[in-house]
């Protein structure tokens, strides 16, 4: 569990509108930003598999500094890029079970997109903190750990309207918040 390094740290549970699993697959409901400082956090590492002519997760959020492995798991070459000003990188055409890994060290969303197959597309969301998470398919989310503050939640779907929404996390219990 991640908590604030003071130790006083709440939750956040909430609802946000989605209209199925795949809508939830595409939202993202994260904490902006935090001081630096007030949580203990470090980069991991994550997947973005490539299976079926799909990138899998659709919206797949990482924390400043992971690296994304996108290992081809396809029977077929893919040809991964990506003109993002966040991250733009060309990973050329690949074989199945060739491993490539990118490092997201700027905050953003990184469009990902294969040049050999128009229709593959995803979303890397780069985020400052660890306080993310996807709604289930009712929309339901809870962020746990959150250092008490008070911070703006904000909601990222691909394709649809960024919310945003301001709330104070107690240094214990939880805060309720919906979009």
């Amino acid at each position: 569990m991640l908590s604030g390094k003071t130790g006083l740290a709440g939750t956040v549970t909430g609802g946000v509108t989605v209209t199925g699993a795949a809508e939830a697959d595409r939202t993202v409901v994260y904490i902006e930003s935090l001081p630096q400082g007030s949580y203990e956090a470090t980069a991991a590492s994550s997947r973005l598999s490539q299976r079926g002519a799909t990138f899998n997760p659709p919206l797949l959020a990482v924390v400043q500094g992971t690296q994304v492995d996108m290992t081809n798991d396809d029977w077929v070459a893919h040809s991964v890029f990506s003109k993002s000003e966040v991250k733009p990188f060309d990973l050329g055409l690949y074989a199945q079970d060739t491993r490539k890994v990118v490092t997201f060290d700027k905050l953003g969303a990184v469009q990902v997109f294969c040049a050999i197959h128009p229709r593959m597309n995803t979303v890397i969301l780069v985020l400052q903190n660890p306080f993310f998470a996807k709604p289930g398919r009712d929309g339901r989310f809870s962020l746990a750990g959150v250092p008490a503050g008070t911070y703006q939640v904000k909601v990222f779907r691909v394709g649809g309207t960024a919310l945003s929404a301001k709330v104070t996390v107690p240094p214990t219990g939880s805060v309720e918040v919906r979009f």
